[in-house]
């Protein structure tokens, strides 16, 4: 199969017919990915990355029964199928990063009110991605819906979802850094703010 991209949880898989397999990765594949984050955030340390990678993999794990059993519409997750404790299959949806990458400024700002629409959506049923990250974790279906691309960090506690919010987690470095228009990135980190600011 087919490799598409690879983060700390995941490695994705084109299954062909639409359809991608988000495998959980193994310690040494995780490695590979934090360290290079480490060298470009500075964090974790390189000694941390067998526990960020446990807690990872519980999070994970408590995400995928938020995913077969939670509160949202199969679409609004891009119709997974859950195969075991950890890994799915998703149907292929197209990364915000990708879609902001090609975008003028009007255009991004449009995607960010379509993205906080959505979240204002998963914020009422209870349900957050951890960091609101969106360019790495939210998608496009084929229908042009913002949709929750990254399933294996969703908290759905009042107090998680209160300390994200409290800790303004959309604007931490490696969720900004990655909208490249000034004026965009702006336009997002103050909509996150008066939408989800406490």
């Amino acid at each position: 199969m087919k490799v598409l991209g690879r983060g700390w949880q995941y490695t994705t898989y084109d299954l062909g017919g639409g359809r991608v397999l988000k495998k959980y990765n193994s310690l040494a594949q995780a490695y590979v990915v934090m360290f290079a984050d480490c060298l470009r955030y500075g964090q974790p340390t390189p000694l941390k990355i067998p526990r960020y990678h446990k807690g990872c993999k519980e999070t994970a794990m408590d995400s995928m029964k938020k995913v077969s059993n939670g509160p949202l519409e199969s679409w609004m997750m891009g119709n997974p199928k859950v195969l075991n404790s950890l890994d799915y299959e998703q149907d292929t949806l197209t990364p915000l990063h990708e879609k902001l990458a090609d975008a003028g400024t009007t255009e991004g700002k449009k995607i960010v009110d379509d993205f906080v629409a959505f979240n204002k959506l998963l914020v009422e049923r209870s349900l957050i991605d951890k960091s609101f990250n969106i360019t790495k974790n939210f998608g496009i279906d084929a229908q042009g819906k913002v949709v929750l691309m990254d399933l294996g960090e969703l908290y759905s506690s009042k107090a998680a979802i209160d300390k994200q919010r409290r800790n303004r987690a959309w604007n931490s470095p490696y969720v900004v850094d990655v909208i490249s228009n000034d004026a965009v990135r702006t336009y997002f980190i103050d909509q996150m703010d008066r939408s989800f600011g406490v």
